[in-house]
Order: structure tokens, then C-alpha cells, then sequence
């Protein structure tokens, strides 16, 4: 578990260091964009980044800590649990950070910042892949409900966080349409703020 938990700092501090590289590329297509359009799509890409590094800045210190006390680790505590349910919103953090990087090397291809992307992308679908192992072993035992089929796994989407083969076969979810309109009727903007802390 240590072992395990230590790859996946590794593999969380270059990402951070990664994600500041990746935004001083966007910064300046962000102040140059030509429409709105461009303004607004790298703006917000940029902006799921920089919330990503605010967390990256909380998450990795806690890591860190419970490596330190290696010796005396809980894994029954809450205070697992928690890391755990933090290193399982990481990994869709990753996720989302490969994606972002495959979107702009669609539209940066010069060679200049191609350059700088390329690599970073096949480095964090590497890391992706590694993380998404460790989380499936770690989950099944701390968190088995968390490794379940989303709907989002069983679209057709050409990518490097989907393009990868799976060790099991999915089955997509028999969820009637009418239970997914009622759940999403049962939520409001007032009943969402009662889950805030």
C-alpha cells in the first residue's frame, strides 16, 4: 500500500508541475484570442486547471503526511478513507487534464508548442493509466462502490484518457429514461445547497 501510495504522489507532483507549464501556454492565447469563442474555450480550460492546482496544493502535503507515518498507518480510519476519496477525485482530475491536452494539440500544431505538449500528454496518459491500476486495486478493497460503470465510460470517444484497452469488459447500465429525468428533476439549486458545508 505504501508503495502504491507513494507512485501516486510521484505521479500527482509532476502533474502539478505539468499543469503550470500547460497554463503558461494557454495564458497568452487566452490574452491574444481573436473571438470570444476562443477566449471562452481556453478560458475555461485554464480555469478547471488552476482549480486543479488549488487542490493539487491541499491534497499533495496530506499525502505526504500519511507517507510520513508510514509505521503507524490506519487503514480502517477516516482519515484513509478520506485520502482515499481525494486521490479517487485526482484521478479525475488527471483525466480531465489529459483530455485538455489532446484539445489543444489539436489546435496548437506548431512546432514550438506541439513540442512541449506532445510529450506532456504521452508522459500523463502514462501516469493515467498507472493511477487508474492502483485506484481499481485500492477501491475494490476500501471502496468497492466507487468502482462502478458510468454512462460517460460507454460513449464512443477517440481519446488518450479512453483510447487505452480495458482488463474487463463493461456492460452499459440498464437505467430507464424516465429515472434519469425524474433524478434530475429532484434536483435544484436549493436542495444542492444543502450538501454545502
Amino acid at each position: 500500500m505504501q508503495q502504491d501510495l507513494s507512485v501516486l504522489y510521484d505521479i500527482f507532483s509532476r502533474t502539478q508541475a505539468s499543469i503550470g507549464g500547460f497554463m503558461s501556454i494557454l495564458t497568452p492565447v487566452i490574452t491574444n484570442a481573436q473571438t470570444e469563442h476562443e477566449r471562452l474555450y481556453f478560458h475555461h480550460i485554464y480555469e478547471e486547471e488552476e482549480q486543479r492546482l488549488d487542490r493539487l496544493a491541499v491534497f499533495l502535503p496530506k499525502l505526504a503526511g500519511f507517507l510520513e507515518e508510514a509505521d503507524t498507518a490506519d487503514y480502517s480510519s477516516t482519515t484513509f478513507i478520506t485520502l482515499l476519496q481525494d486521490i479517487n477525485l485526482e484521478k479525475f482530475g488527471l483525466h480531465n487534464f489529459l483530455e485538455h491536452l489532446e484539445l489543444s494539440l489539436f489546435e496548437f500544431q506548431d512546432e514550438e508548442r506541439a513540442g512541449t505538449l506532445q510529450p506532456m500528454q504521452e508522459t500523463t496518459r502514462s501516469d493515467y493509466l498507472v493511477v487508474k491500476e492502483i485506484l481499481t486495486r485500492i477501491n475494490e478493497e476500501f471502496l468497492p462502490q466507487v468502482n462502478h460503470v458510468k454512462i460517460s465510460d460507454t460513449h464512443a470517444v477517440q481519446s488518450a484518457a479512453h483510447g487505452h484497452e480495458h482488463d474487463h469488459h463493461h456492460e452499459v447500465p440498464s437505467v430507464p429514461t424516465a429515472s434519469l429525468v425524474a433524478a434530475r428533476k429532484g434536483l435544484s439549486v436549493g436542495s444542492l445547497k444543502s450538501f454545502r458545508v
